[in-house]
């Protein structure tokens, strides 16, 4: 199905900059958390970061700066729209809008168990399973604040489960690049708060953007 999304924060100075901010942390939801987990994570979340300015400078044809000055304590006030803190970081870039990423989640998410009954009475369990990027962020326009979580996921594959509910998810070393796919999608989704997209929703009532 078509859809056109408007822009949920419409720019108001182009003239201006765009400041981003990394606050965050790394979650990787699950039943265990492993090292591992967390290493591929972070390592797609510094891709991420750093691509991100590239995504919003193409889209929206303005300059966008990364900022490595702040505090943990005046990242905090700027959380909570510090005026000092805020008037200090807009002039220092001359920029309009601040973007401070505060969450960061990738990793496989169990959607559904399907059953099936064998020919010989047993029964059999599939458990589907997506692959997902998230952000939560914190963006500052003029004095505006807005809080907003960004989602980017897909449906990624099956597995048979063994027993109770439980099967043994995707490993995240060996689909390293289906979460960075995500995390790609997810930056062009943070530009789209800005924009008008165009595209479609799938199945799964996802929206996939076509109109670039």
């Amino acid at each position: 199905m078509q859809k056109t999304i408007m822009a949920e924060i419409p720019v108001q100075y182009y003239s201006k900059s765009i400041v981003l901010v990394d606050a965050g942390d790394v979650y990787t939801p699950g039943l265990a958390l492993t090292k591992k987990r967390e290493e591929v994570v972070t390592q797609i979340k510094r891709i991420y970061f750093s691509n991100l300015p590239d995504v919003l400078k193409k889209d929206l044809q303005m300059p966008v700066f990364t900022d490595t000055t702040l505090t943990e304590g005046e990242k905090a006030l700027l959380l909570q729209n510090d005026n000092n803190v805020r008037a200090k970081i807009m002039e220092r870039y001359k920029a309009n809008i601040i973007i401070l990423l505060q969450n960061y989640e990738g990793g496989f998410s169990q959607d559904e168990i399907q059953r099936s009954r064998n020919t010989d009475g047993s029964i059999s369990k599939q458990a589907t399973y997506s692959v997902f990027f998230n952000t939560n962020m914190t963006i500052i326009q003029g004095d505006q604040l807005y809080r907003k979580r960004i989602t980017a996921s897909k449906y990624h594959s099956q597995r048979q489960v063994l027993s109770g509910l439980l099967a043994r998810g995707p490993g995240y070393e060996a689909n390293k690049k289906d979460i960075a796919e995500m995390a790609q999608r997810n930056a062009s989704n943070v530009s789209g708060l800005f924009r008008d997209r165009r595209g479609v929703v799938n199945g799964r009532g996802e929206f996939i953007e076509t109109g670039r």
